[in-house]
C-alpha cells in the first residue's frame, strides 16, 4: 500500500479561483471577438473605398478641372494639386498614401468646401445624430405598444386595423413616406417647415432656438420612425403571441394582474433583448434611410453632406464620409450587441 501523501497536482485548483471558464470570462471574450471581426471588417471596408476610387477610369483630377470649381490651374498648380489629394504615382502608391494619411487622422481636405473632411463630418454628426435619437423613441415604443396590442388579441379590432395599415408602411420606401409627409404637413396644410434645421433668422435665446431646431426636425425624424416602425410592430407581435403561452403570463393573469402591469412588467419587460437585438440589425438601414430623408427636408445632415459631395465630385469627402459613418455603424452595432447580449442573460 502507497503511503504517500498526496500532491498538490492531485487536487485541480476551482474555476472559481482561476476565472478560466467563468461566466465573465466567456462574456468578455465575446465582446472582445465581435470588437476584433467589425474591426477587420473596417479596415477591409477602408481598403476597398481607397482602392475602388482609384481604379474607376479616367484622371479623377481632370474630372475635377473639367468643372468650374478649378478653371484657370497651370500645369504647376495642377500637378501640386495632384501631389495634395496622393493622386500622385500608381494605384499602389496612392492607396499606400491614403493609409499612412488615415492612420495619421487626416481623412483628406475638401476643395469645394475649403475645409478638412473630418471637420464638415463633426458638425453634420449631430444633426444625424438628432434625427437618429428622435426617431427611435418613436419606432422602437410606438411599435412595441402597437404589436403589444395586436399580439395581445390576434384578430381583434386592434389587430385588424393596424396591422394592414403597418403592412402599407413597409412597402414605402423613406423617401416616399419623407415626400408625403413633405406635401401633407407642409404644402397643403403648412403647419411645420419644409426644410432645413433652423430658422432663417434663429431666436436669439438658446430656448427659442431649441424650438426652432425641433420644429424643422419633426417632419424627418417622423419619416425616419415611419421607416422603421413596421419591423418593431411586427417584432412585438410576434413575441407577444408566444409570450401569451408561457406559464408566467398565464400565472400573472391567472391571479388578476392588471392589464398595464401586465404589458409593462412582464410583456413589455420581456421584449427589449428582441428589440434591442433588431436594432442592432436596423442600425444600418437607419443610416441609409436618413441619406434619403435627409435629401428630401434639406437637412445639413451627413447624408446631405454626402449628397453634395457627389454632385460637387468631392471625392475626398465622399471617399471620408464612407469611411467615418462605416466606423460609427459598426462600433453602434458592437456596443448594442453588447447591451442586448447583457440584458438576455439577466433574463
Amino acid at each position: 500500500m502507497d503511503n504517500a501523501s498526496p500532491s498538490l497536482l492531485d487536487h485541480p485548483v476551482p474555476t472559481e479561483i482561476t476565472g478560466a471558464g467563468s461566466p465573465a470570462v466567456g462574456r468578455f471574450a465575446g465582446l472582445a471577438g465581435g470588437f476584433v471581426l467589425r474591426l477587420l471588417i473596417f479596415c477591409f471596408v477602408i481598403v476597398l473605398c481607397a482602392m475602388l476610387s482609384r481604379m474607376m477610369p479616367g484622371d479623377t483630377l481632370q474630372v475635377m478641372l473639367s468643372t468650374d470649381l478649378a478653371r484657370g490651374l497651370g500645369t504647376g498648380e495642377a500637378q501640386q494639386l495632384q501631389e495634395t489629394m496622393g493622386l500622385g504615382g500608381g494605384i499602389a502608391s496612392q492607396v499606400w498614401a491614403y493609409l499612412s494619411r488615415l492612420l495619421a487622422g487626416d481623412l483628406g481636405y475638401s476643395i469645394p468646401h475649403a475645409a478638412p473632411v473630418l471637420q464638415l463630418l463633426l458638425t453634420a454628426l449631430p444633426w444625424t445624430g438628432l434625427l437618429i435619437l428622435g426617431a427611435m423613441p418613436v419606432f422602437l415604443i410606438g411599435g412595441a405598444l402597437a404589436g403589444i396590442e395586436a399580439g395581445q388579441l390576434p384578430g381583434g379590432s386592434v389587430d385588424r386595423w393596424v396591422t394592414p395599415v403597418v403592412t402599407m408602411l413597409a412597402s414605402l420606401p423613406p423617401f416616399t413616406g419623407a415626400v408625403l409627409l413633405l406635401l401633407v404637413f407642409g404644402i397643403l396644410w403648412p403647419v411645420l417647415p419644409t426644410g432645413g434645421a433652423e430658422p432663417l433668422f434663429p431666436a436669439m435665446d438658446q430656448l427659442g432656438r431649441a424650438v426652432g431646431v425641433l420644429r424643422h426636425a419633426i417632419l424627418p425624424m417622423l419619416a425616419l420612425a415611419l421607416h422603421e416602425l413596421a419591423r418593431f410592430y411586427f417584432l412585438a407581435r410576434a413575441e407577444t403571441l408566444n409570450l401569451a403561452q408561457r406559464d408566467f403570463i398565464v400565472n400573472a393573469r391567472a391571479r388578476g394582474i392588471s392589464p398595464w402591469r401586465l404589458r409593462w412588467a412582464y410583456i413589455g419587460r420581456s421584449l427589449i433583448p428582441a428589440c434591442l437585438s433588431r436594432l442592432s440589425d436596423t442600425l444600418t438601414g437607419l443610416v441609409s434611410a436618413v441619406f434619403f430623408v435627409e435629401i428630401v427636408f434639406s437637412y445639413p445632415g451627413t447624408g446631405y453632406l454626402i449628397y453634395s459631395a457627389i454632385l460637387d465630385r468631392d471625392y475626398d469627402l465622399l471617399q471620408g464620409a464612407v469611411v467615418f459613418m462605416a466606423g460609427v455603424v459598426l462600433l453602434m452595432n458592437w456596443l448594442v450587441d453588447g447591451l442586448s447580449g447583457h440584458l438576455a442573460r439577466r433574463g
